[in-house]
């Protein structure tokens, strides 16, 4: 979870005017993604809707622009961490703790085993092919647990080296790129419903953000499921760390860290208790029908300014220069991962 205010900033004035520039242009591209989506693209053409729109125009900012962007850079980040853990939480109000639990009692057998398969071969594939375990347990956990924000958790308990992150960073972004572009066209050409959509779309693709743009790209449904799914994982996160915490102190490798009670909350991703907060005080009759629909209404602007947000955190410059190697690692497992989850879904769970 970010910290807020970041240290850099003295108090929260200085924060405030430093966001506001780069937030403001994500909320107005955000706008403009959600106007064009209902006013310009034909419900056919349902691949380009105001997710993929709201993350090409933060793509066009961050690389086409002739002018500096470093006033926006707060604002940006903002956007792609903060406006995420707001827009799960708004979520919540239109979920009932009966559908959640139902739902995530399912998506932690499933992930779990997912999380756990990822990591295993991963790493055992890189060191087949000469790469290093630590860096195949750091795709494995990139892609199979929560992207970037995963990575950038676990790199310090394994003392992954600079090129080990940002490669494995690389491979669990443009992965997600291809799911997102790629799961809306086979979903509605093999007419699944909202429930599968939303299991493929919260188990495959590895950043939160990216897993909820992709269930929202589906369908409104298979976004809600997705998200839920996707909390799920999350939450699985902490004791990933631990245990590859564990592995690597065993083998001798000085983590700096001890295991301990702390850790777990520390790791633990606050923003799916908030989500699990609204949601219980809707089952409980707190929230009407009418606040819910509001609270929904705020959580996909805060999607989309997170989306366009995502979007301007990614160079193009910066992924040219991946490794080859990694992102031909990244995208078979990703294809593996979702094979796994079909067939789960489909002959074992039967949706």
């Amino acid at each position: 979870m970010a910290r807020i205010p970041p240290v850099e900033h003295r108090n929260w004035i200085g924060y405030i005017r430093a966001v506001l520039p780069g937030l403001a242009v994500c909320f107005l591209l955000g706008g403009l993604a959600k106007w064009m989506d209902e006013a310009l693209i034909p419900d056919q053409l349902f691949v380009f809707n105001y997710v993929l729109l709201a993350i090409v125009m933060g793509l066009a900012v961050r690389n086409l622009s002739p002018v500096s962007l470093a006033a926006f850079e707060p604002g940006f980040v903002f956007a792609s961490r903060i406006c995420l853990f707001i827009g799960v939480v708004l979520l919540g109000a239109r979920l009932n703790l009966v559908e959640i639990f139902s739902i995530g009692s399912t998506a932690v057998i499933m992930v779990a085993i997912s999380i756990t398969f990822c990591i295993m071969l991963c790493g055992w594939f890189a060191k087949k092919i000469g790469a290093g375990e630590r860096w195949g347990h750091l795709v494995g956990v990139g892609i199979g647990v929560c992207g970037v924000s995963a990575i950038m958790a676990t790199a310090p308990a394994i003392k992954a080296k600079e090129k080990e992150i940002v490669t494995a960073i690389g491979a669990a972004l443009l992965t997600d790129v291809m799911v997102l572009v790629s799961l809306p066209v086979i979903g509605h050409a093999l007419g699944w419903g909202d429930m599968l959509a939303g299991f493929v779309a919260g188990i495959v693709p590895s950043n939160t953000a990216q897993s909820i743009a992709v269930g929202y790209a589906y369908s409104e449904g298979a976004g809600a499921i997705a998200t839920i799914v996707k909390s799920a994982r999350n939450a699985l996160m902490p004791v990933m760390i631990l245990v590859l915490t564990y592995i690597y102190t065993r083998r001798g490798l000085p983590v700096g860290e001890q295991v301990r009670v702390g850790l777990l909350w520390t790791r633990f991703p606050k923003f799916v208790v908030g989500l699990l907060l609204a949601a219980g005080l809707t089952t409980l009759g707190f929230i009407t029908p009418t606040t819910a629909a509001l609270a929904n209404n705020l959580s996909t602007w805060f999607f989309v300014a997170c989306f366009v947000g995502i979007g301007a955190g990614i160079r193009f410059s910066d992924l040219k220069g991946q490794d080859l190697g990694v992102i031909a690692f990244g995208f078979p497992m990703t294809l593996i991962l979702w094979f796994y989850v079909y067939l789960i879904s489909r002959f074992i769970l039967v949706f």
